[in-house]
């Protein structure tokens, strides 16, 4: 029997707490339970890392759980105090199902966008939320992940509350733990865990909400102190650049070398050539093109690389769309949540619509959404483009997606800018920017792109055991294939038009598309560049690292230089020219911002600084975690330098001083040789200086030699190759015996591995230093390098 009201024990709210807790306990687990089991498909198709993940993840529960103890019961004590028994418990549970459904909500929001949410959903004004998550499958699953904890919450609090007045002292207790558990920081499984997809599933999605929440709130009201004069700029830029402009901190003089005119020939009447740049959404470089890690999902684009100017190690700026056209158009920096963000208060500069405009090109914008998220169509005004297509003045005769709220999909963008392809007056300017490749990832006519997609997995020769975890985003990689092929479409239709011949292609992505778990970091940044015209002289395949803040720079670069145009005299871009270098290397310095309420990242040569931990950045763009000071400290100079200069012009609201119409000059020598920034300190540690590849028969024999940079003895690692095939399928691996070398040490070794009868043609190999336990490389590798049938290929320093 219960405890009557009057009792001491039934006015005891304290006691109570303990009593009821366990509920609480029980419907948190059961939504870790439900979130694991329901994604961990997804990030480990071999199974390898599931039991990895759901361990660490029931850990950061059990930590939140108790942290939420001191807040959980300073809001529950008034509840608990309540006499009536019936009026206590329903509001007990009223209080405990908030955090529950916002749990569910967030866990649910990870399923579908395969990224915890965080601060970043400050960053959009309610209607721009509501398209987003327009169309966003709710079905019985959904519902079974918020109802099923919900149950057991209400059922475990009823029953415990009717059982037990709980106890002073196991209260006492809860409180003293969930105080100490403030102490130790959440397990992330970094040294466990193997891709940033498995980690982030494993992540307490209640908790990252809030840390990020904190860090965002504290970064806004952390407001840097701005220099006041010249000579506080000097003290600022210190020994990492000259000083700073207390007006205009981001120019300098406009000096961008041309990379890419000796590529290009004259055009047939001599004017300059038309510009046409196409931004596809969510095009990701480990789906698209050779040596893609998932294979590669574009077939056309495929093609079209080998008769383009193809930029291997190419880095969108942006982890979300809200800065690709400031970083492609006006190589600009983000401002605090990104330039477009600051709406009204957009400063006019330089960028390619209005310097091409000043100099007689017609300029159009072609999207199939309503331009006004993002604020985009300000940004397009803001440059003065001529024409303006969106979903609010599309036109009669195309049809809306009846899957979603974001507009035409990408058939019906391209139909549109064909109808204008015929009377487009010469020269132009044109950019297209699509959407389909974005959530919910549906669209008319999609089952004979899952057809595709099937014969796709048979053409990739995807093995049996990972079928199950490419067909769980069948929707997606077939909206993939349909977007390639509507970019076949346009080709081919305007490759019919008089201004063809003498137009330059530009294709990018805005960010990676983030629903396909990704391995690393560094993954949702990665995006194909190709440059593609009849005027090109020949085809390159670049392996040095650009990003799009070099685009803008570039092109302007090369129509000034080789076409006669003129390009201003100072500039506060950010990039500089694209590298068109052979050799993997990193000349460039930039911010990146995954999200508009991000930090931002920060590359310089080969460092990579993300959340204030350094990595080193590897062929084949992979991160490697560095503990070297020096080149950390160096990094966060020039960070901090970036940061100052944002700070200055948010506060001026100006980049340049003629605003969009600066002052145009005829393009000026520049120097022959691109140099590194700065002076990047020396990657340490273990590399792989040289290796020579040679093949005898149906074996490949190779000859690498590991150096040990670092004034003590390395850590012990294993050589490892890897044989993949043109599309980027492993196909083969072998490893050598473990070594560590000496201080400044170094070993040849040799390894020898048969060739697989699927690489007859054109394969690759690559050779690194691999961590024993995990694989994973724990140096600088060798990567990409070509093997072809019946030939030896030495790859140097």
């Amino acid at each position: 029997m219960a405890p009557s009201a009057s009792s001491p024990r039934a006015g005891n709210a304290w006691s109570r707490f303990s009593a009821a807790y366990p509920a609480w306990v029980l419907a948190q687990l059961a939504l870790v339970v439900w979130a694991v089991v329901d994604g961990v498909a997804d990030i480990t198709a071999d199974g390898s890392q599931q039991w990895a993940i759901a361990g660490i993840a029931m850990a950061q529960a059990a930590l939140v759980l108790l942290r939420a103890v001191p807040i959980l019961l300073l809001l529950s004590l008034p509840l608990l105090a309540l006499r009536r028994q019936r009026l206590r418990i329903a509001a007990l549970t009223a209080l405990w199902s908030l955090p529950v459904v916002a749990q569910a909500a967030l866990d649910q929001y990870f399923q579908v966008a395969r990224v915890p949410l965080g601060a970043d959903l400050f960053g959009y004004s309610v209607a721009e939320i509501h398209t987003t998550v327009s169309g966003t499958p709710f079905g019985l699953r959904s519902v079974l992940a918020c109802g099923l904890p919900l149950l057991l919450l209400w059922a475990g609090v009823y029953g415990l509350a009717r059982r037990s007045e709980g106890s002073m002292r196991w209260t006492g207790a809860l409180l003293i733990v969930g105080l100490l558990a403030w102490l130790p920081s959440l397990p992330t499984g970094t040294q466990v865990l193997k891709s940033d997809a498995a980690r982030d599933l494993a992540s307490n999605k209640l908790a990252w909400f809030g840390a990020d929440l904190w860090r965002w709130s504290s970064r806004r009201a952390a407001t840097a102190p701005l220099p006041a004069s010249g000579e506080a700029a000097a003290a600022v830029a210190g020994t990492d650049g000259p000083p700073l402009d207390p007006r205009f901190p981001f120019l300098h003089p406009e000096q961008t070398p041309d990379t890419l005119g000796a590529y290009f020939a004259p055009t047939a009447d001599g004017r300059p050539p038309n510009v046409v740049v196409i931004v596809v959404e969510g095009l990701g470089r480990s789906f698209s093109g050779v040596q893609a890690s998932l294979g590669s999902f574009t077939p056309f684009l495929d093609k079209l690389a080998t008769r383009s100017l193809y930029f291997d190690h190419f880095l969108a700026t942006q982890g979300r769309t809200f800065g690709v056209l400031p970083s492609l158009f006006n190589s600009a920096p983000f401002a605090r949540e990104g330039f477009t963000a600051l709406d009204a208060r957009m400063p006019p500069s330089p960028g390619l619509f209005n310097l091409l405009e000043e100099q007689g090109y017609h300029s159009a914008f072609y999207n199939g959404t309503d331009t006004r998220f993002d604020h985009e169509r300000q940004f397009m005004q803001l440059q003065g483009v001529q024409k303006l297509v969106d979903r609010t003045n599309f036109g009669s005769g195309y049809a809306l997606n009846p899957f979603s709220e974001w507009g035409y999909p990408d058939q019906e963008l391209v139909s549109r800018v064909l109808a204008d392809s015929a009377q487009q007056p010469t020269p132009f300017l044109l950019a297209m920017q699509t959407i389909s490749m974005h959530p919910v990832y549906r669209f008319p006519g999609q089952d004979a792109y899952r057809a595709r997609f099937e014969r796709r997995l048979r053409e990739l020769h995807i093995p049996d055991g990972e079928l199950a975890a490419y067909r769980a985003h069948a929707d997606i990689y077939s909206t993939i294939l349909y977007t390639d092929d509507q970019l076949r479409r346009y080709f081919d239709a305007v490759a019919r038009q008089p201004w063809y011949a003498d137009t330059i292609f530009v294709i990018t992505g805005d960010h990676r598309l983030p629903e396909i778990p990704m391995g690393e970091h560094i993954d949702r940044y990665r995006v194909p560049l190709l440059i593609f015209s009849p005027l090109l002289t020949q085809a390159r395949h670049f392996r040095a690292v650009s990003s799009q803040l070099d685009v803008t720079p570039s092109l302007m670069a090369l129509l000034s230089h080789t076409y006669g145009l003129k390009r201003p005299a100072q500039t506060p871009w950010l990039g500089g020219a694209l590298d068109t270098d052979d050799s993997f290397r990193n000349i460039h310095q930039w911010p990146l911002q995954q999200t508009k309420t991000s930090a931002p990242d920060y590359l310089a040569g080969l460092w990579w600084l993300h959340d204030g931990q350094l990595f080193e950045l590897q062929e084949g763009m992979h991160l490697l975690p560095s503990d070297d000071a020096t080149a950390r400290d160096w990094v966060v100079r020039r960070l901090r330098r970036y940061e100052r200069a944002n700070a200055i012009f948010m506060q001026q609201r100006a980049l340049a001083p003629d605003g969009a119409r600066p002052e145009l000059v005829a393009y000026a020598a520049a120097p022959p040789t691109l140099q590194p920034v700065g002076s990047a300190p020396v990657v340490p540690g273990l590399s792989t200086r040289s290796v020579t590849v040679a093949r005898a028969g149906h074996d490949l024999r190779l000859t690498a030699r590991f150096d040990n940079g670092d004034a003590q003895a390395s850590r012990t690692f294993v050589p490892l190759l890897v044989l993949s095939a043109g599309d980027g399928r492993e196909l083969q691996e072998t490893s050598g015996q473990a070594l560590q070398l000496p201080a400044h040490g170094h070993q040849q070794v040799q390894l020898a591995l048969r060739h697989a009868d699927a690489c007859s043609s054109r394969c690759y190999v690559s050779v690194f230093p691999s961590d024993p336990e995990t694989g994973k490389p724990v140096g600088q590798g060798r990567y990409h390098i070509p093997v072809d049938a019946g030939a030896a290929v030495g790859s140097a320093p």
